[in-house]
């Protein structure tokens, strides 16, 4: 009797371990399909005739991004990609104005970073990339060129790119060739790895403490990336404070109209600018931030300290 007493209750435990193990498997499983779905990273690509797909794939797999593909409104044919005979890509390529449709539409919205994937065609990027710049908004966004080619390298259509588009943050890619092993493409993620946006930061003048409550842009990171950071601010006008940073800051200027007491603004692409007092303007920023209660700093100039908030 007891034996067989000790028999059901490690056949009850074992049933009991295998059925938390699978709950256990099934809310990881869970988890990682929730946090697949909340990717602020994408891969959108072109691809004509696969080798670029397979290589989105890739990527899309390793980074946990979302993937997205540019289709064309006119599929290319194997006669259009014949660079032998006046096909269509040739004329593409050839044609300064040439955007051909983008069939489907694309939401960048939600994505801060962006994998661009095309192949490589007469040295440089397809045209329908630049049909995909000129219809979505990517300036606030990090955009991460790869192309796929059998011997031309990324360099110049990353320079063309940057040329047409100059105020988005293109950074120098990889090119990629069919059927490259995982361990390239780990690589290419990794020196790639984006760091944490970073909402806000503590300033400090005349040794009061302020927080600096940060735009959602690359500007507003890049002074991050400087801290901590302690400079000597000149007086102007009498109602800013301003140093030029030997420091080239990504810029996405706008003519903000009227200036509020507390902004902090890009001028150019290396001039901070602290504001404590409203007025109106027609110059053109990059806003920074904004901080909170600051009162009028005088006409002298100050040392302003920016720290990251702990």
């Amino acid at each position: 009797m007891k034996k067989k007493l000790l028999i059901i209750i490690l056949l009850s435990v074992t049933i009991f371990i295998i059925a938390g193990c699978n709950n256990k498997e099934t809310k990881n499983n869970k988890n990682r399909e929730e946090n697949k779905t909340k990717s602020n990273t994408a891969v959108i690509y072109f691809s004509a005739t696969g080798t670029t797909k397979s290589i989105a794939e890739k990527i899309a797999k390793e980074s946990n991004s979302d993937i997205i593909e540019i289709i064309p409104k006119e599929k290319y044919t194997s006669s259009d990609l014949n660079y032998n005979s006046d096909c269509r890509a040739n004329r593409e390529q050839n044609d300064s104005k040439s955007r051909p449709e983008i069939k489907n539409n694309i939401n960048v919205d939600k994505y801060d970073t962006i994998y661009l994937g095309y192949p490589i065609w007469w040295g440089t990027n397809p045209k329908i990339i630049l049909t995909f710049l000129d219809t979505y908004d990517l300036g606030s966004k990090t955009i991460i060129p790869f192309c796929t080619s059998g011997s031309s390298g990324i360099e110049k259509s990353v320079k063309d790119l940057r040329d047409y588009k100059p105020d988005l943050n293109i950074k120098d890619g990889k090119r990629f060739v069919a059927n490259t092993p995982n361990q390239y493409i780990e690589e290419f993620i990794e020196e790639n790895n984006i760091k944490e946006v970073v909402s806000s930061m503590k300033v400090i003048i005349n040794d009061k403490e302020y927080t600096l409550n940060l735009e959602s842009n690359l500007a507003a990171q890049k002074l991050v990336e400087l801290a901590p950071l302690e400079i000597t601010m000149a007086e102007l006008n009498g109602n800013e404070k301003y140093k030029y940073l030997n420091t080239a800051f990504p810029v996405k200027q706008t003519k903000p109209g009227k200036i509020e007491k507390g902004d902090v603004m890009l001028y150019e692409n290396g001039c901070i600018v602290i504001f404590y007092k409203s007025f109106n303007t027609s110059l053109s920023y990059t806003k920074i931030g904004h901080i909170d209660d600051l009162p009028d700093l005088g006409d002298k100039d100050v040392v302003v300290k920016f720290r990251r908030d702990k």
